[in-house]
């Protein structure tokens, strides 16, 4: 089964799906939580390289997450120095430089579609768990879309496997701001946009307000074992369909 999670920075994406995998596990299903950013995808490699060349360089950790496409601008070192210190900043330079490019990022994405086939095949054939993603491609899709590149939009959408269940936290942007300040509200604002615009085309999609955080997580998990297969699913649906036939109101 799989599960994605899609919202501004600052919707309370990772607290949803920490919620959701402890839930999961009492009843006993396995769950891998992955990362779309850090996790999958030819950028998510291509950091992990990085971050690899910058410790044998200077020993440096692991750098912050590169911001989506579509935010301000991140600011270049100054003077470019010599030896190691330069050729780490010409690698920050190249990297945001990819990192900001629609082209090459519209041109990568059938091959993150590839690579995230080969993960899905891993954790749900092979080890039997339940896949939840914290972002997926239409969290790229937004990114393209925020960024003015429309054209090729549609195509790459349909070309992108349907989740079990998709969901959209959906929050106002002057909330997620006022949780997260790393970005501008004009800037959430237009990310909002394209959001509604984009998990339109997905007629699956469960778009979840999150004012309430406990209220959001029982109704993820209402939509979550109504479209579960086995035991836990057949349940769910058993007694929304008693509820219905006896006037209820328990049902999704």
């Amino acid at each position: 089964m799989l599960i994605t999670v899609s919202g501004l920075d600052g919707a309370g994406k990772s607290t949803l799906i920490g919620g959701l995998r402890a839930a999961l596990e009492r009843h006993g299903h396995a769950v891998a939580v992955l990362h779309m950013n850090d996790d999958v995808g030819v950028y998510a490699y291509a950091r992990r390289a990085r971050d690899g060349v910058l410790r044998l360089l200077g020993g440096e950790g692991r750098r912050p997450r590169p911001a989506p496409l579509g935010s301000p601008p991140v600011p270049r070192s100054g003077a470019g120095g010599r030896g190691l210190r330069g050729l780490r900043d010409t690698l920050r330079r190249v990297r945001y430089a990819l990192v900001w490019s629609t082209t090459v990022r519209w041109c990568v994405y059938p091959i993150d579609l590839l690579i995230f086939a080969l993960h899905r095949l891993y954790v749900e054939k092979l080890t039997k768990r339940v896949l939840v993603m914290d972002r997926y491609f239409y969290d790229t899709l937004v990114d393209l879309r925020a960024r003015g590149r429309r054209r090729g939009i549609r195509v790459l959408e349909r070309l992108t496997p349907t989740p079990d269940v998709p969901v959209l936290l959906d929050v106002p942007p002057e909330q997620a701001f006022a949780r997260k300040t790393e970005f501008s509200i004009d800037y959430l604002r237009r990310r909002w946009a394209a959001y509604q615009t984009v998990l339109s085309w997905v007629p699956s999609c469960v778009t979840l307000p999150n004012a309430d955080v406990r209220q959001a997580q029982r109704g993820l998990w209402r939509v979550v074992t109504a479209r579960m297969p086995g035991p836990l699913g057949r349940r769910r649906r058993w007694l929304a369909g008693l509820d219905r036939a006896n006037g209820g109101g328990r049902g999704l």
